[in-house]
């Protein structure tokens, strides 16, 4: 694969536009006017169709921020003004006000009533005019202007002429010739209504209606629409009915339940149409998500914005998109997290076993690759996404890895390996250590499968015995609480020593396959059981140590006989309860999910969540989950604006990211993923790869001669990142975004609601901006990225050239903000 050049770069780049209809900026409100303003000229029919925000009077109240920074909420007394981003506090609005208008949008306070004034279902013939002429949503004064029409004595029919009659008058944006004629007219109503292009008997007989006079617009409209709906319920077509109706729903929620109109005509068309087109007919959460985007704050304090549920989906899952973003907004973070906790385990064991039962030498044609299949399934597609992000965090403190030759013998067994971690991921930290420190996968690869007692001049493997404790629980010094070292005459005080290796090490003695019986043979491996790879390891008493074993300030008496599920019981216990580790898991865990260089204070309640879940309970897995995902430093959005928030997303998390904002699938259904390591051609990291047990970099790496050196914080995953793989990712996604990835291109992004967009590059910017990056894109790189995306010129003569430039608008949009330093940085 080629580098990238920077002439390259601008031109095959693709750039991010995410309908980022809430923006950033000073809020302050201004007084309304109560001067008397001269009287409006006559209003036209595209005036009346797309109604823009009223100039300030006594009835309007304004505001200088964008909507998404205020909360509206109606009271008794009326309704009230929050300003969530400002100092303007809570401001009380005067019954006499009926619009709201904002920097970027306004709210009709009225629509609500006005539109509950009349039947459901002249309601919806209103509102399905907008669709079936434009197929857009409309705006709420533009509506609430034809409900009033209608109340007075205006028909439908009439109503649909204006319709039309503004249509033309405005056809650079509503996508009517100047001159349409009849033709025009029905294959517009045919696309919009039936989402198809009119057969020519069809085609012919309503224009030759048209021409003849037997039928007006308003029946060829109507009669269209009528046909939809009777689509309903029907196995082949029924979609058509579906989409009808989501398109209604959406169009309700926009002008009515959320009040909103554009600031301009010409933002209500474009806009609206591009809310419309993303609509489909089993799925309106991009919509609805854009239109939340916008909306912002809740009313609910305990419910988070847009921004917020995806910023915290970035920490808790392995990435957030619409669907996940518009369920979190309506519920609250702990209540998505006890939702998580419920949602049952899915093995990876299973996958590898079912995949084995059609090989022709079933378990042995099994390949490392098969678990990668699987881990990506469960990864993008799995519902249980807290389960997954903490199970690939905790792989990266207790490691083991396909790099080990002898571990890659068993590709079941890591598989197995991994659901052991899961299962555990919510349990109790002390089953978790009991379970890897029996796993024949740890025991494989830190050698105490196998392990014998002292003999003559042989003595036990200590590797498992030093690794348990300088990288599974307790660490290398004595830690306070909060995670700083205790000290000693200025010197940090180890936590162990030789000694204490040494006398651990007999603990892991005696322990190797699992199987029927405690045989020789099976001890070193012979006679082996099926499901030996997988299986917690056994114990063979003649094997253990049976001397006393002293360790941590612990002794395990001399055993007669040998007693190796005691001596590890005492084991355990001992580095379980010792005080280093609540801070010192605790610390990693906050590392991996939110950020690299968190407070001693925020360390600190997290260890007091290990060492009490509130009920007693040491190590509750759950409480200390929640403790990391709720705190304060976590939480709160002041804290973006510190140098010492957040993290490097490592290479496998922003795969990750775009595999589910775009919602990806796979072909074969499996998704044939295969190992990344290359950091020219790849990622520089494939999960279960690691190049050593201290995984693919070390939770206290600082990089040398640099600000963040300077500055006396770490950034573990910079330990990866160098030139070579920087060009490399770049390189990687640049191809991937387009074309997809794994083998033969299995696992492909599905872009249809944002080439919906691409036409309107603010609004796909603003789409990307939120799936991405949280909102938290500055206005110097949204401006950089649009001018690049306007840069691809979309043609008007060629129907396959216009579809091929916008898609080549969002794949240059989604590589540059993959590619900004500020999407890299999870905040």
């Amino acid at each position: 694969m080629p580098t990238i050049r920077i002439s390259t770069f601008k031109h095959c780049l693709i750039v991010l536009a995410v309908f980022a209809l809430s923006s950033c900026g000073g809020d302050q409100k201004t007084a309304s006017s109560n001067v008397s303003t001269p009287a409006p000229a006559p209003i036209s029919s595209l005036q009346q169709l797309f109604a823009p925000a009223p100039a300030t009077s006594n009835t309007v109240a304004n505001f200088n921020g964008s909507r998404s920074n205020y909360t509206i909420t109606l009271s008794s007394t009326g309704y009230s003004v929050k300003d969530n981003m400002g100092t303007d506090g809570a401001v009380g609005i005067s019954p006499s006000v009926q619009q709201l208008v904002f920097k970027d949008v306004s709210v009709n306070l009225q629509i609500s009533n006005l539109a509950s004034s009349i039947s459901a279902n002249d309601l919806n013939s209103i509102v399905e005019l907008y669709i079936a002429y434009f197929n857009r949503i409309p705006d709420a004064n533009g509506l609430a202007y034809w409900i009033t029409q209608f109340k007075n004595g205006m028909p439908i029919n009439k109503i649909s002429d204006s319709f039309y009659t503004a249509a033309i008058q405005d056809s650079a944006l509503t996508g009517y010739a100047p001159n349409a004629n009849n033709v025009d007219f029905v294959t517009n109503v045919y696309r919009n209504v039936l989402s198809r292009a009119p057969d020519q008997p069809g085609l012919d007989y309503w224009t030759n209606n048209l021409a003849s006079g037997a039928v007006d617009r308003d029946i060829v409209v109507r009669s269209m629409l009528i046909a939809a709906h009777g689509y309903a319920g029907d196995p082949v077509y029924g979609w058509v009915s579906s989409l009808l109706d989501n398109r209604t729903s959406v169009a309700k929620n926009f002008a009515i339940q959320q009040g909103l109109t554009y600031l301009s005509s010409a933002d209500s068309i474009t806009k609206g149409m591009a809310l419309a087109s993303t609509v489909t007919s089993t799925d309106t959460s991009v919509a609805n998500g854009l239109i939340q985007a916008l909306v912002g704050f809740q009313t609910n304090s305990n419910a988070p914005s847009p921004a917020q549920a995806s910023r915290f989906l970035a920490q808790a899952s392995f990435g957030a998109n619409n669907a996940d973003i518009n369920s979190l907004i309506g519920s609250s973070y702990s209540a998505w997290i006890d939702k998580q906790f419920a949602i049952p385990q899915k093995l990876h064991r299973s996958y590898m076993d079912a995949q084995a039962a059609g090989f022709i030498n079933g378990l042995k044609d099994l390949s490392q690759n098969n678990f990668f299949e699987s881990y990506w399934q469960q990864a993008i597609k799995g519902d249980d996404q807290l389960r997954q992000r903490v199970t690939f965090a905790l792989s990266q403190i207790m490691v083991i890895s396909f790099q080990d030759s002898n571990v890659a013998n068993y590709p079941r067994g890591v598989a197995g390996y991994y659901d052991t971690l899961a299962a555990n991921s919510f349990g109790n930290f002390r089953n978790l250590l009991e379970a890897v420190s029996l796993h024949p996968m740890m025991g494989t690869y830190l050698t105490s499968l196998r392990n014998q007692k002292e003999s003559g001049t042989q003595v036990p493997d200590e590797n498992y015995a030093r690794e348990v404790m300088q990288l599974f629980t307790i660490g290398l010094y004595q830690l306070n609480q909060d995670g700083s070292n205790v000290l000693s005459g200025g010197k940090p005080v180890e936590t162990y020593s030789s000694s204490d290796i040494a006398g651990l090490a007999k603990v892991f003695t005696g322990w190797s396959w699992a199987g029927p019986d405690k045989s020789d043979t099976r001890f070193f491996g012979g006679n082996a059981d099926a499901n030996r790879d997988w299986l917690p390891m056994q114990s063979y008493p003649k094997y253990h140590s049976v001397s006393a074993k002293t360790f941590l300030g612990v002794t395990i008496p001399a055993q007669s006989p040998a007693n190796p599920e005691a001596s590890l019981k005492t084991a355990l216990d001992t580095l379980f309860n010792h005080p280093n580790v609540g801070p010192f898991i605790g610390k990693q865990l906050i590392q991996r999910l939110v950020t690299s260089n968190p407070s001693p204070q925020y360390i600190s309640r997290v260890a007091a969540a290990f060492n009490n879940n509130g009920s007693g309970v040491r190590g509750d897995m759950r409480a200390v989950i929640k403790a990391i995902l709720l705190d304060n430093e976590a939480r709160t959005d002041t804290t973006l604006a510190y140098a010492n928030t957040g993290k490097l997303r490592e290479p496998v998390l922003r795969l990750a990211n775009w595999m589910r904002a775009f919602n990806v699938n796979s072909t074969s259904g499996r998704f044939l993923m295969t190992s990344m390591d290359d950091p020219l051609s790849g990622l520089s990291e494939t999960p279960m790869r690691a190049p050593s047990v201290f995984n693919y970099y070390r939770p206290g790496y600082v990089p040398p001669n640099s600000s963040i050196a300077n500055a006396g914080l770490v950034a573990p995953e910079m330990q990866i990142t160098g030139e070579t793989s920087v060009v490399g990712y770049l390189n990687f996604m640049r191809d991937v975004i387009p074309n997809g990835t794994g083998s033969s291109r299995d696992v492909k992004a599905d872009y249809t609601s944002l080439i919906a967009l691409a036409a309107t590059p603010d609004l796909l910017l603003d789409q990307l901006n939120l799936n991405l990056m949280a909102n938290q894109m500055s206005s110097n790189l949204r401006s950089q990225i649009l001018t690049a995306v306007n840069s691809v010129a979309i043609p008007t003569n060629n129907a396959a050239n216009a579809d091929t430039a916008k898609k080549n608008r969002v794949y240059l949009a989604i590589f540059l903000t993959m590619a900004s330093p500020e999407y890299l940085v999870q905040k």
